[in-house]
Parts: structure tokens; C-alpha cells; sequence
């Protein structure tokens, strides 16, 4: 099958996937979209917790070459990866440490193209279609260098489906409850409220999302993302009464 077709049929549907694991109704899915939009580009806006619960693959990757390979083109570009980890995968997948393989995403920005640096190691979450790796700019990727130890323990224990049971919500991702919490949260609140990155990133570096042992959902470990919160909104009155807030 053709690589481009398979990238256009995944950008149309995975728009709407982490909306419809919620919801059978397509129009209460849509109703619960928080979008990120960028040129020619509407994504989900997901916290990590919910990429790694959500997604086919997650995997410790770096980049080998970022020249066309076979199979990319104007629309299409492919790049040469060595995977050195694999925290996630489908059933019956073969993909292993050590495997060099190809991985794609739209060549274009405007079509949600993921941008990745030669030589560099990152962090990649995305889906598998056909036995091809796709990722785009609405999925999650990140150099590894900035992943902490938190990340990689939540790497390690998602996406299993006891702690899946329990998503990330909340205007900045601060919200750790059950799928059916976060859906309410998500179709009443966030559009009544303004995001905030520093907090958001706090709680993604610091916070695990857990199911305790009796079946409820909660937040483990977060003293360290609670102190990074206050200190982020101390630096940020700071700059304010210094007038340098950007």
C-alpha cells in the first residue's frame, strides 16, 4: 500500500481517537477536543500520560540520517532511526533494540510534520500502520537529554491498563482521575480556562498518575511538581514586577 495514502488516512483518524476511547458518540467526542492549532495543522492537545496510554508505539530512538530515504517525496519525508529502547509496542510486533528502520512523518509543517535533528536521541510516541512507523507533529516527541527519572519510571509502567484506567485533565494537566472524570473536566471546563506550559510541564517532569489500591485514581510523587509550580510562578512575578514578562 502506498506510504502517503497511509499517512492521509492516519492524520484524518487520529484526531479523534483519544475522544472516541471515551465516548461511542462522535459528537460528544468532538465537544471534548482541546485543540492545539498551527497552520494547516489542528491537533488533540494530550498530556504525556494519555499519548503513552493511547498510542501504538513508544520507543527510545536516534536519529540517523535525516536525508531522503527511499519512499519519501515532496509530500513525504523519512528518516533513518537506530532504536535504542522500546517501552511500548502492539502485540505481536517485532520491533527491538538495535533495529535501525525507517520512521515518516508529512513532509510539511502546515500537514502536521514532525521536525527531528540528526545524531540527536529522542523520546517518540506514534502509530503503526501497515508495519510503518508514523509520527506527526500531534504526537509526542522529545530529546532525551530532558527526559527526567520520573518520565522514565512512568515509561516503564505505562501504558499498562490498570494506571490507563486513570487519565491526565485539568486547564494545565495538573487533574489526575478516571476517564470518565477527565471527559467531564475536559467537555465543561477547558474552554473556560487558559493553559499554562509551566505548570503543564511541571506536572509531565514530576507528577505520576496512578491507580491506588482501591480503584481510585490519584497523584503519586508530586511534592517535587507542586515545589517546580511555585517556582515557576514566583519567576514569573518576578519578571512581571521587573517588566520583562514576554
Amino acid at each position: 500500500m502506498n506510504i502517503y495514502f497511509l499517512i492521509c488516512y492516519f492524520l484524518v483518524t487520529s484526531g479523534i481517537t483519544a475522544a472516541l476511547d471515551l465516548f461511542d458518540n462522535h459528537s460528544e467526542a468532538e465537544s471534548l477536543e482541546r485543540e492545539v492549532r498551527k497552520p494547516g495543522c489542528t491537533c488533540l492537545r494530550l498530556p504525556l500520560h494519555n499519548h503513552l496510554c493511547r498510542q501504538d508505539f513508544v520507543i527510545k530512538a536516534r536519529i540517523i540520517d535525516d536525508t531522503p530515504i527511499r519512499g519519501s517525496s515532496q509530500t513525504l519525508r523519512g528518516y533513518q532511526i537506530l532504536v535504542k529502547k522500546v517501552f511500548h509496542l502492539p502485540p505481536r510486533d517485532k520491533l527491538r533494540a538495535g533495529n535501525k528502520v525507517a520512521l515518516y512523518t508529512p513532509a510539511q509543517v502546515e500537514f502536521c510534520g514532525a521536525k527531528f535533528v540528526r545524531r540527536l536521541t529522542y523520546l517518540m510516541t506514534g502509530r503503526i500502520v501497515e508495519n510503518i512507523l508514523i509520527v506527526t507533529s500531534c504526537d509526542y516527541s522529545r530529546k532525551w537529554h530532558t527526559v527526567t527519572p520520573v518520565i522514565e519510571k512512568n515509561l516503564v509502567a505505562l501504558p499498562k491498563k490498570r494506571h490507563c484506567e486513570c487519565m491526565v485533565s485539568g486547564c494545565s494537566g495538573e487533574l489526575c482521575g478516571s476517564k470518565e472524570q477527565s471527559a467531564v473536566f475536559s467537555a465543561f471546563e477547558t474552554s473556560r480556562c487558559e493553559a499554562n506550559t509551566l505548570v503543564e510541564r511541571c506536572y509531565e517532569d514530576y507528577g505520576q498518575c496512578r491507580m491506588n489500591n482501591r480503584g481510585k485514581c490519584e497523584w503519586r510523587n508530586v511534592k517535587k511538581a507542586k515545589q517546580c509550580v511555585n517556582v515557576s510562578r514566583r519567576m514569573k512575578l518576578k519578571r512581571k514586577l521587573t517588566g520583562n514578562e514576554s
